[in-house]
């Protein structure tokens, strides 16, 4: 075997010794979080299913009828009936009796049964000298006339401030033990429940039923028999340990099974286990759930992976001898290939740069803005002039000088914004100032509004007292630029209508003009604040939108643009009310 073979499986049995090891981890993991599910769960509903019983003695306690049948001593045939009654409606295999002051059952629900409790006397029994001392009590034990499991509850019979009698309810247990609900979805799922005598009184593995885990000392063992709990049984010692998994330190719980005839040594099955209180009868509750499952499975898994690895090396092996210049070439080809297209890409990104910085430097913001900006102001202008050449004629004077005092104001407006177009490339802030947004509006609208009218545009925009942190002068230019847009998209359009409203938040103002023209076009909408980006074809250079939003960010502000879902263009200005602390 060469070097390089030795390595590849050298390497191989590494990589599948990592990674069972973590399989098995996972595998140990999720047992435990299964086990631990599992005793929650059955803990729960034992809990629940015997504290259902604990209330019938203490309802039955306060019974006229069975109060006058202690205070009489005697046992009757309604009072029979009457516990019967009970004991059917609580379920099956239970059994529910009275007993005097000394023990001595007077009347019970099996009445009629060879193992009835009548005239027997259980003085004897914890529970009912528990009971007699006025506590409510809880007791699992033998049955003394049926040998089978259950747990006995108890409550004094007080009349006039002293104990006649008790009332208790027994419940037999195995009707729980094999229940489906209680093995959570794992058929293999086993428990077991047992005292600090170690004896098991629950289990659904009968062989360790009534068995004892642990021997106790001869005294404690004596003073078990004396109890009776468990009559003249003598429990068989089971054997067991409970030890920590060596590699992934899991509890686990080793049992030895019973010894069969094939074989001459008991063998012996380890689980995983939880452990859980039942505190209504002071029991530890532990589920355990057999670890064979895991070595089955990893088995298994261990068998596929080892043949599967096996046939993809031999193959892999095979394929790089007789392919290993085609897949040089292959590579030196990929390699090439994207090299060329990384190149391709800087080069491609190094020319669109070099075009728009060729651009911006050729033709700069402030040419542009001179074009655009006071062309507007100058239409306006114009109009004006014809309008009050007209009422001269007319002999309009009062008019005509209205209208001379509105271009004496343009006049005034053209000669600040050739003042500011040196400072529309610029970030300086020292203009910003709190302007009354309604002033900002009429001004621009002193521009727009010849246009406006002229094209038969319905203007709408309730009048607004709120206060933004703007240059007033180059946000009149913005506004006029959106407005004057909005009229030009709406040429042919046959409702013109442009709506301009205005919401406020807590620290910002939301200015939205909305139009009813063609809108925009989806493929073009994420451009059209881009520098030269136009849509009029007969006219503009498509730096309007541009060198408002730029303006708009000079603000510390954001102008978006959007299509009306009935129609039209939508362009939204957000403002700051308030100086930014942090410019």
């Amino acid at each position: 075997m060469s070097v390089w073979a030795f390595w590849v499986l050298f390497g191989w049995c590494v990589l599948l010794s990592f990674t069972l090891y973590d399989s098995f981890k996972r595998s140990h993991q999720q047992q435990r979080q299964q086990v631990q599910q599992a005793v929650e769960n059955l803990s729960q509903y034992l809990n629940n299913e015997l504290g259902r019983f604990e209330n019938i003695p203490r309802l039955l306690a306060s019974n006229y009828m069975i109060r006058k049948g202690l205070e009489d001593n005697l046992g009757s045939d309604e009072l029979n009936h009457l516990l019967l009654e009970v004991a059917s409606s609580s379920g099956d295999n239970n059994d529910v009796y009275v007993m005097n002051a000394e023990g001595l059952v007077l009347a019970s629900s099996n009445y009629q049964s060879e193992q009835s409790f009548v005239q027997a006397n259980f003085a004897f029994r914890p529970y009912f000298q528990q009971a007699m001392q006025g506590d409510h009590h809880a007791y699992y034990a033998l049955g003394v006339r049926s040998g089978e499991r259950g747990v006995f509850f108890s409550a004094p019979v007080v009349v006039n401030a002293q104990t006649i009698g008790v009332v208790t309810v027994k419940v037999e247990v195995a009707q729980f033990e094999q229940n489906a609900q209680l093995l959570s979805g794992l058929p293999q799922l086993k428990f077991l429940a047992y005292g600090e005598d170690q004896v098991v009184f629950l289990s659904n593995e009968p062989s360790w039923q009534l068995a004892q885990l642990q021997a106790l000392p001869s005294a404690q063992w004596q003073a078990l028999q004396t109890s009776r709990r468990y009559l003249d049984l003598t429990p068989q010692v089971l054997t067991n340990r409970r030890f920590q998994h060596a590699t992934f330190d899991s509890p686990l719980w080793a049992f030895s099974e019973p010894q069969k005839k094939s074989r001459a040594t008991a063998s012996s099955r380890t689980y995983f286990y939880a452990q859980a209180e039942l505190p209504l009868l002071q029991l530890n509750l532990v589920a355990l759930l057999p670890e064979v499952q895991l070595n089955y499975q990893h088995l298994a898994l261990l068998a596929l992976v080892t043949v599967l690895y096996l046939l993809l090396l031999l193959v892999g092996f095979y394929l790089y001898r007789h392919f290993m210049g085609y897949q040089q070439l292959l590579f030196t080809q990929r390699s090439l290939a994207l090299e060329v297209e990384q190149r391709s890409k800087a080069l491609a990104e190094a020319q669109d740069a070099l075009v728009q910085s060729a651009k911006l430097a050729t033709i700069g913001q402030l040419s542009a803005s001179i074009n655009h900006e006071i062309n507007q102001p100058l239409s306006a202008m114009s109009t004006y002039l014809v309008s009050s050449k007209r009422m001269l004629d007319k002999g309009m004077i009062e008019e005509a000088k209205t209208n001379l005092n509105t271009l004496s104001v343009l006049v005034e407006r053209v000669h600040k914004i050739v003042a500011q177009l040196k400072q529309f490339s610029r970030s300086d802030r020292q203009g910003l100032q709190h302007c009354d947004l309604q002033i900002c509006l009429n001004n621009a609208l002193m521009i727009v509004g010849p246009q406006m009218k002229a094209q038969g545009v319905e203007f709408n925009a309730a009048a607004t007292d709120l206060r933004v942190y703007v240059d007033p002068l180059r946000f009149e230019q913005v506004l006029v630029n959106l407005l004057s847009n909005a009229v030009d998209a709406m040429a042919e359009s046959h409702l013109k209508q442009l709506n301009l409203s205005v919401h406020t938040e807590t620290d910002e103002v939301t200015i939205t003009i909305a139009d009813t023209g063609q809108g925009l076009d989806l493929q073009q909408i994420d451009t059209i604040f881009e520098p030269f980006f136009t849509t009029k074809s007969n006219h503009g250079l498509g730096l309007g939108l541009s060198v408002s939003r730029n303006i708009i960010r000079s603000f510390q502000g954001e102008l978006s643009a959007e299509n009306r879902p009935e129609g039209g263009a939508i362009f939204t200005i957000h403002l700051k009310r308030e100086a930014d602390p942090c410019q």
